[in-house]
């Protein structure tokens, strides 16, 4: 029954995808491949360059532009273009991967999708440097060309040799694509990131077309140098293979071999294969960069769908329901535009539903929104607890009741008494709470406890109460430090269990020692660990390095990031514009949900580890805006909390009591 029900789910998240990205992939391909005659220009222009003698250069340029051989090669790598867009559209994510450690790379790199990424892009780049060097004329056209020694003093031997630069050009290209590859997944390449500020898709790419083409030619130089020194070493091993399956002759009285130092100074050689690949990076990155834009670009979701038959397309079931996360993206995005830009469309979220005069709307963005700060909440709590005790494996002191499948109508958000609030128990690491739960009623359960109180309320509204945040025993209690600055309770228990010959259970029960074969293995395991700790190159490839450990935990911050803009903007513009009071009832639970992953966001940050100032960025091709995601996800919850307090001012404390 779960396998027939989901197969209509399937098709209808493949059709909205097909809807909304299908024409943006089409678009982003015709352009790639209507940019690559002017690509192949310039580099027919600059491969036969002739300064002395200007004229007959740009001449014999044009003249080859409109042969048959050239427009041959570019319909070949107008498919090369569709195969590159094609891999762009399968391996695109939203949500950046991002290893933890250096064997969790290794292990990206080497997965079987990725090889055959990297193996069609190194085929893919041996053709292009073909075509490119049959477009650079020369001897750098043909495998095979006749031997220049002559056995006697009548002519020529009838006899065929390997000409080695073309064979160079070819494992130049292949090197390039697989090292375009490599790089495509270590860099994260395939990661979209959404532009903050919305411009005409020409802006964007005319803004990063000069970083584009600056890119591409120090890319390709370093690549170069990395080939030139493969080739140096193991040259020789492809030659005489190619050489000794076609039957060749390797010429090397009238053609230096290029696998030595004197053959790879070659500057002509040099500056095509260079040249080479520039425009293999250059038509690779544009189609990358054409894709990106196109599929980042703003969608208008409708809130309320004019017929029936577009109800899958609305803004309120896209986000409720489980679409293709790049939808889910676009989705969360024209939630914070609407919220913040179109008065109109925010009515229609405020708007009854007819009849029965029910803010479904309302309900449904709210619902999401808040379900997606509380798991941010959660996850952060997670990581703080996996930080308190080192490392080690926790009991379960967090854990979360089933959600009970309740019906539209029954998960509200209408009253302060929200049944679909998760229910976990307080972890150890979460301290109660500095300010008195009075706000929420006694059916209400927060995912932390509740920060919430009057002592809030006064202090949103602009009064201070002193003796409520350090005056109460509670406060005095939350003050106190344990032996390390983030030991839970947790840790204490062990260490003090761990002296003891027999464990209690809570019932005053004794509990058996673990076997001998238990004690023996465990013992075995722990000395293994300890032995393996102490080798550099063991720790070099298992060690987790910090910085990427916390990027990984906000790698999706961005959609939090937009409920976050989308939520409070809409709370704040319904002080004005809510002529039905549809958010005033939903507005204890939603200061709540800010307040608890306030506190837990200012704690994460106190962690070890923890930076509490961006890095600088330099502007470069390849987007690295997910490194400082954590920085604009604890900007924009400071902002969200204030844009609501400083809009409601002193009327909070009458709407949330």
């Amino acid at each position: 029954m779960a396998t027939v029900a989901s197969q209509p789910c399937a098709g209808g998240s493949r059709d909205i995808l097909w809807r909304v990205l299908g024409w943006r992939t089409v678009a982003s391909v015709v352009w790639s491949v209507v940019l690559l005659p002017v690509c192949t220009t310039v580099f027919i222009i600059f491969s036969s360059i002739d300064l002395f003698h200007p004229i007959q250069w740009l001449s014999d340029s044009l003249n080859d532009l409109y042969s048959s051989r050239v427009i041959f090669y570019l319909l070949l790598l107008s498919v090369v273009i569709i195969i590159i867009s094609i891999f762009n559209v399968e391996f695109y994510t939203v949500v950046p991967s991002i290893p933890c450690s250096r064997l969790a790379l290794i292990g990206k790199i080497v997965h079987p999708q990725q090889l055959l990424h990297s193996f069609v892009h190194a085929a893919m780049g041996m053709m292009v440097a073909w075509c490119a060097a049959v477009m650079a004329k020369g001897r750098y056209s043909f495998l095979v060309v006749p031997c220049t020694r002559t056995e006697s003093l009548d002519g020529p031997a009838a006899q065929t040799c390997l000409n080695e630069y073309h064979l160079f050009f070819l494992l130049a290209g292949a090197f390039m694509g697989y090292s375009y590859s490599l790089l495509y997944f270590i860099n994260n390449m395939n990661y979209l990131p959404f532009p903050i500020i919305q411009q005409y898709k020409f802006l964007r790419f005319r803004r990063s077309l000069l970083l584009l083409v600056q890119h591409s030619c120090m890319e390709s130089l370093f690549l170069i140098r990395n080939f030139c020194i493969v080739y140096y070493f193991l040259g020789h091993v492809p030659k005489a293979w190619i050489s000794t399956a076609m039957d060749l002759q390797i010429d090397e009285q009238f053609h230096r071999p290029l696998d030595t130092v004197s053959g790879l100074l070659n500057l002509s050689l040099l500056y095509h294969v260079w040249l080479c690949g520039v425009f293999l990076l250059t038509t690779w990155y544009i189609s990358w960069i054409l894709f990106k834009i196109y599929a980042t670009e703003a969608h208008l979701f409708p809130v309320q769908p004019p017929f029936a038959e577009e109800s899958d397309e609305c803004l309120p079931k896209v986000l409720n329901s489980s679409p293709p996360l790049i939808i889910k993206y676009l989705a969360l995005q024209d939630l914070m535009l609407l919220s913040q830009y179109s008065p109109s469309r925010r009515q229609e979220v405020f708007s009854l539903s007819q009849p029965g005069g029910h803010p479904h709307n309302w309900t449904a963005i709210s619902r999401e929104c808040l379900n997606l700060l509380n798991d941010m909440t959660q996850k952060l709590v997670l990581h703080q607890e996996a930080a308190a005790t080192n490392g080690r494996v926790m009991s379960s002191s967090y854990t979360m009741e089933p959600k009970k499948a309740n019906s539209p109508e029954e998960t509200t958000f209408l009253t302060p008494k929200s049944s679909q609030m998760p229910r976990p128990s307080m972890p150890p690491l979460i301290k109660t709470s500095l300010f008195s739960s009075k706000l929420s009623a006694p059916g209400v359960a927060s995912p932390l406890g509740s920060p919430f109180g009057s002592s809030v309320m006064n202090r949103m509204a602009g009064i201070f109460d002193v003796n409520t945040c350090y005056g109460s025993p509670q406060g005095s209690q939350l003050i106190r430090r344990g032996p390390r600055l983030w030991t839970s309770a947790s840790d204490q228990q062990m260490n003090e269990l761990s002296n003891l010959p027999s464990t209690l259970s809570a019932e005053g029960k004794t509990v058996r020692q673990p076997s001998v074969i238990y004690s023996w293995i465990h013992n075995k395991y722990e000395q293994i660990k300890n032995f393996l700790s102490k080798r550099v190159l063991i720790m070099y490839f298992f060690s987790k390095h910090p910085e990427a450990s916390i990027q990984a935990v906000f790698s999706d911050a961005q959609m939090h990031i937009w409920a976050l803009e989308g939520l409070s903007h809409l709370v704040a513009a319904s002080f004005t514009e809510d002529r039905f009071g549809v958010v005033q009832t939903t507005l204890p639970a939603i200061l709540n949900t800010l307040l608890t992953l306030q506190e837990a966001v200012d704690k994460y940050f106190k962690l070890p580890h923890a930076s509490s100032k961006p890095p600088r960025i330099s502007g470069t091709l390849v987007d690295t805006s997910y490194k400082t995601l954590r920085f604009a996800f604890r900007a924009s919850l400071k902002t969200a909390i204030y844009r609501i307090t400083t809009t409601f001012g002193e009327h909070l404390k009458v709407v949330v009591t």
